[in-house]
This record gives structure tokens, sequence and C-alpha cells, in this order.
């Protein structure tokens, strides 16, 4: 989920709710879907529990990350999204045909496609930081939802200053994942060591920018939804910057933002008619996308395909959920109408 122009900018947000605040049961899943890895993770690398070494983990990995992306395609089998996503034919049709099709062919032809290692690194490079800006614009996102539902708008300056703890995470992580995937590679070797410093003088400035944001705005941080879902988000990377074990590390927001998101597509993707439909689409989409994603390491080309497929994931989000339209905001005002329904 790429919230982009979000809720509170929205040229209809939500009415103020007076009463009990709505959407109680989705937020607690929220906090829940995001704390348990954030959480857990950390432990089970200070234990020394090796990662492959449990079968849950596994199957947690395959559904909060490859399948994670793979659940986008079950929207396509809701009518209203659909009618959505025919406004814009070549970003919700032919990018992503396109992307399927040549995955199709190298997955056949894909030996004889060689690539250099130095040429998919940096691929791999610009996935990292692309891929960690998408996971904070979720976050953000949902801080709008929390504020939402209680009839409060967040400032749009917390979207900025939120990107600097995700950049503290991929600085923090990237040597260790581009050492696992390349390691024939060492161009960005000699940055290593700079990487790391700049990971903690990022999340210092962001802890600063945030502190100023909050003196700013003590009316809309002082609400308890608000603030539990913003600190959610700026200490969503913080696990990268303290552990040493970056596997763990990465591992540990990267489901709690998988999590995130199969229960927000699923909720968008669950149409007034015909829901099982879409939870069996929505089941087939997660499993064998997720694992067909998963198969996509054997070469250097089919890395490069996983890599492009979860790009096609990013951009079919960014419209998806940019409120900012008018397609995308009615759709999700009505599939989220528990949040935006005032008294």
């Amino acid at each position: 989920m790429d919230a982009g122009q979000s809720v509170v900018h929205a040229t209809d947000a939500a009415p103020l709710v007076r009463g009990r605040p709505r959407g109680g049961w989705f937020l607690a899943a929220l906090v829940g879907a995001t704390l348990l890895p954030l959480l857990s993770l950390p432990v089970l690398a200070k234990l020394e529990f090796p990662f492959d070494g449990s079968l849950l983990l596994g199957l947690a990995v395959l559904a909060g990350g490859t399948g994670h992306v793979a659940s986008t395609a079950s929207v396509y089998a809701d009518r209203s999204v659909r009618d959505l996503m025919r406004s814009m034919p070549r970003r919700f049709y032919v990018l992503p045909a396109a992307a399927l099709l040549l995955t199709a062919g190298l997955l056949v032809w894909g030996e004889r496609a060689p690539i250099a290692d130095e040429a998919i690194a940096v691929m791999f490079l610009v996935h990292l930081l692309w891929l960690h800006h998408h996971y904070q614009k979720q976050n953000y996102g949902l801080v709008a939802f929390a504020g939402a539902s209680i009839g409060q708008r967040v400032p749009f300056r917390l979207a900025h200053v939120l990107l600097l703890p995700a950049l503290a995470g991929c600085l923090a992580v990237m040597p260790t994942l581009l050492s696992a995937a390349f390691p024939s590679v060492s161009f960005w070797r000699p940055a290593a060591g700079a990487m790391k410093l700049s990971s903690m003088a990022a999340y210092a400035a962001g802890g600063l920018a945030m502190v100023a944001l909050i003196r700013r705005h003590p009316p809309v941080f002082r609400r308890p939804r608000v603030a539990v879902s913003t600190a959610g988000a700026f200490g969503f990377f913080l696990p990268a910057v303290l552990l040493e074990d970056s596997e763990y590390a990465f591992w540990s927001y990267a489901l709690a933002h998988g999590f995130q998101y199969l229960l927000m597509v699923f909720l968008l993707g669950r149409g007034p008619r015909r829901a099982w439909l879409h939870g069996v689409t929505f089941t087939v989409c997660v499993v064998l996308g997720g694992l067909l994603l998963h198969k996509l390491v054997g070469n250097n080309a089919l890395f490069a395909c996983g890599i492009l497929l979860t790009w096609v994931h990013f951009l079919l989000d960014a419209r998806l959920w940019k409120m900012s339209q008018p397609g995308p905001r009615a759709l999700i005002r009505e599939r989220f109408a528990f949040l935006f329904r005032g008294k």
C-alpha cells in the first residue's frame, strides 16, 4: 500500500466522528500485524536461532514477503476495482502483462540471457532504496487512516520526516544484503562503513525533525491513535539500526509491512458480491504467486524479473491507494466505511 497523497488531503476528508471512534478492531489488527514480527524476530536474533530453522518462519516469509506482492493481483477479481483500472490501461494491464510475459520467457530461456553481476547488483541497490521508500509510504498512509478514524488530519510534512528513518534502515542493511546476494561484486564495499554511520545520522536527524513536528502540531499527536501509529512508523526500521544480524533485522520490518498489506488489500478487494470468489482468488494469488516469485533466483535474468515484478507491485499500489484521486478515494471510502463513516 502506497498511500501517495493520503487520506488527509482528500477533498472529502472523513467527517469528525462524534461519540465512539470506529474501526477499533481494524486498527488493533494492524498493530498486532506490525508488532508481532517487529518484536519476535529481534528476540530470535538475540537467541541466535537459525533464520532458516523454522517452518513457521519460512511460511511467514513466503506469505509476508513474496506472497504479499502477489496478493495485489487478487483485486483484479473485483468489478469495482477493474472499473477503476480501466481508466489507466497501460499501468494496470499493459505493464503487468509485459512483465509476466518477460518472466515466462526467461523461465524457459533464462540461461541464454546472461547478465553481469554488477548490473544486477546496481538494480538491486536501487530496488532496496525504492523498497524502503515504499514501506514507509504505507506506514504514513496507516497513520493517516488512524487519524481519519477519529476525524483528525495529520500534517503532510510527516510523510517527509518519516523517510529519514526509512533511509536509515536501508543504509543499515544494504551492505549485508548486497554481500549475500552478490559476493563477487565489490564496487559498493568502500562505502560500507560510511553506510552504517550514515544510517545512524539519518535516524538521529529524523528524531530531531519528528520532535520539531510534534511541537508544531501538539493537538494532533496527543490523540492516542495518531501517537501510537506514528511511533510505530518511526520505530519501524529501528531493528536495522540496532541489530548486527541484518537478515533478521530486515525481515522483522519486511514481514510487518507484508502482514499490514495483506490485511489492507484483502479488505480493498472484498466487494459486496461473490465474497467467496475474492477469498479463493486472494489465497491463490498469495500462495501460488508467492511461490513463483520465491523461485525467481535461479540466475541473474530471473532475479531481475523478480525485482521487476515487485516494481510493478509498487506502481499499481501508487494508484490504487492514491486518495487525492476521485476514483481511488471513492473506492477506499466504500471499502473502509467503518473508518470513514461519522455518527
